[in-house]
């Protein structure tokens, strides 16, 4: 199987939207992720390789020189688009954007309980990278002082 195009900086451009908006994106498809159902009919490999496309969204790849988004500043309807147009598998477009809206809600409300426990983590790719570390540390700051709280259905 071919493995299809790797996310590029202007990708992330793309997918960055205000938190509230993506937020409320976030929380309208996730809600209607049905659990198994949906995950039976994406198949184990396409759930794995969208994990791994939001994993890197989020943490940043050596090829992308730090650049990251914040779980709550990604638009998962134009995540959904790029996954199918540039990755080799078959799935519905509904399913692929409720599943990957269900994962970037998980990644989303871990954040937020490690923000309000008083701590976070993130990759070594960011850490590794002085310009990615000071614009989390800005990001965290910035959600701590706003309160931040988990995203429900």
């Amino acid at each position: 199987m071919e493995e299809g195009k790797k996310l590029s900086q202007n990708d992330l451009i793309e997918f960055k939207v205000e938190k509230n908006e993506a937020r409320a994106l976030i929380k309208h498809y996730s809600c209607q992720y049905k659990g198994q159902e949906h995950y039976d009919q994406l198949g184990a490999s396409c759930a794995m390789l969208a994990n791994a496309t939001v994993n890197t969204i989020i943490g940043s790849a050596q090829y992308l020189n730090g650049s990251f988004l914040m779980p709550d500043e990604i638009q998962v309807e134009r995540v959904a688009d790029w996954f199918i147009s540039n990755k080799a598998y078959e799935c519905e477009h509904y399913t692929i954007t409720f599943y990957l809206a269900h994962y970037i809600k998980r990644k989303t409300n871990a954040l937020y309980r490690a923000i309000n426990k008083g701590g976070y983590s993130t990759t070594l790719t960011i850490l590794g990278n002085k310009a990615a570390r000071k614009e989390f540390e800005k990001q965290i700051q910035i959600r701590k002082i706003e309160g931040v709280k988990s995203i429900r259905c």
